[in-house]
C-alpha cells in the first residue's frame, strides 16, 4: 500500500506537467518551455507567500505570472510570425535563468531558500497536492473529451484547415492551449516546493521533459499517458527507495537518482519498435 500510495504521490507533478505538454501537442506547439517554467513557478509560489504571508494567495500568484508571461509570450510570437519550436526552447532557457537571477535579487542567493513562513506538514502536502493533481488530470481529461473547446484543441494541430472553414480563429485556440499548459507547468512547480517547504535550483530536475516524452511514448492518448507517468514515477520510488536498502547502498547515488531518466531513454529507445512489431504481426 505505501508503495503503490509513494508512486502516485510521486506521478502528480508529472501528471500536471504531461497533461500541458498534452493540451499543447494537440493544438500543434510543443511546450518545450515547461521544464524551465516549473522551476520558475517553484520559485514565485515561495516568494510570493513570503511576500504575501498567504500561501494560497502564493499559489495563486504564481501560476497567474507563469501563465500571464506565457501568454504574453504567445501573443509576441503570433504577432512577428515566430518559429513556435525555437520560441519555445528560448522560453524555457529565460525561464530556467530567471528563477536564479531572481532569487539572487530577492534573496541574495542562488541557492536553496528556506523561511519560517513557508512551512508545510509533509503528509497532509502530500495528499492535499495529490488530490488536486489527480482532480485537475480528471477536468482536462473531461475538456479535451467532451467540450467543443477540448475538440478544438485536439484538430487545431491535425487539421487545422478545419477550424479555418468554419471561421474559428486557430491563434486563439493555441493560445488558450499554451495557457492551460503553462497554468499546468505553473502548479506542478508549486506542488514540488510546498512538498519540499523550499525551493531549490533546478527543483523541476527534467519533469518537463520527462512530460514531453511521457506524450510522446503515448502518441497522445491519455490513458496511455497516465501509464507512461506511473511508469516512470514507478522507477523514481524504487530509486529514491533503494537508498535506503543496505544492499545497494554501494552504488553511487548519482546512479539511483539517474534511474529515472534512464527508464525514460531505454522507453523511448525500445516502445516504438515493440508497436511496430506488434503491428507487423
Amino acid at each position: 500500500m505505501n508503495f503503490l500510495y509513494g508512486t502516485l504521490t510521486s506521478a502528480a507533478p508529472l501528471l500536471l506537467a504531461s497533461t500541458g505538454a498534452l493540451v499543447s501537442e494537440y493544438s500543434g506547439a510543443m511546450a518545450i518551455f515547461l521544464d524551465g517554467l516549473i522551476t520558475l513557478s517553484a520559485f514565485f509560489c515561495f516568494a510570493f507567500t513570503i511576500w504575501t504571508k498567504s500561501f494560497l494567495l502564493g499559489i495563486f500568484l504564481a501560476i497567474f505570472a507563469g501563465l500571464s508571461f506565457t501568454a504574453l509570450m504567445a501573443l509576441l510570437i503570433e504577432k512577428l510570425n515566430a518559429n513556435r519550436f525555437l520560441a519555445a526552447l528560448a522560453l524555457n532557457l529565460i525561464y530556467a535563468s530567471l528563477s536564479t537571477t531572481f532569487s539572487s535579487i530577492f534573496f541574495g542567493t542562488r541557492g536553496v531558500l528556506t523561511n519560517q513562513a513557508f512551512v508545510f506538514m509533509p503528509e497532509k502536502a502530500r495528499l492535499i497536492t495529490n488530490f488536486f493533481a489527480y482532480l485537475v488530470f480528471l477536468c482536462i481529461y473531461l475538456l479535451l473529451k467532451h467540450t467543443k473547446t477540448g475538440l478544438y484543441i485536439r484538430i487545431c494541430g491535425s487539421d487545422p484547415q478545419v477550424l479555418h472553414a468554419k471561421g474559428i480563429n486557430i491563434f486563439k485556440i493555441r493560445l488558450y492551449a499554451w495557457i492551460i499548459a503553462a497554468a499546468l507547468g505553473s502548479c506542478a512547480g508549486c506542488i514540488m516546493s510546498i512538498r519540499l517547504s523550499s525551493f531549490v535550483p533546478n527543483i523541476s530536475s527534467g519533469t518537463g521533459w520527462t512530460a514531453l516524452a511521457a506524450v510522446f511514448l503515448a502518441k497522445k492518448n491519455t490513458a496511455a499517458i497516465a501509464g507512461a507517468v506511473l511508469a516512470f514515477s514507478l522507477t523514481q520510488y524504487g530509486a529514491n527507495n533503494l537508498q535506503n536498502i543496505e544492499a545497494f547502498k554501494s552504488l553511487p547515488p548519482s546512479f539511483l537518482l539517474s534511474l529515472p531518466y534512464i527508464s525514460a531513454l531505454l522507453l523511448i529507445l525500445f516502445f516504438p519498435q515493440i508497436q511496430q512489431r506488434k503491428l507487423k504481426l
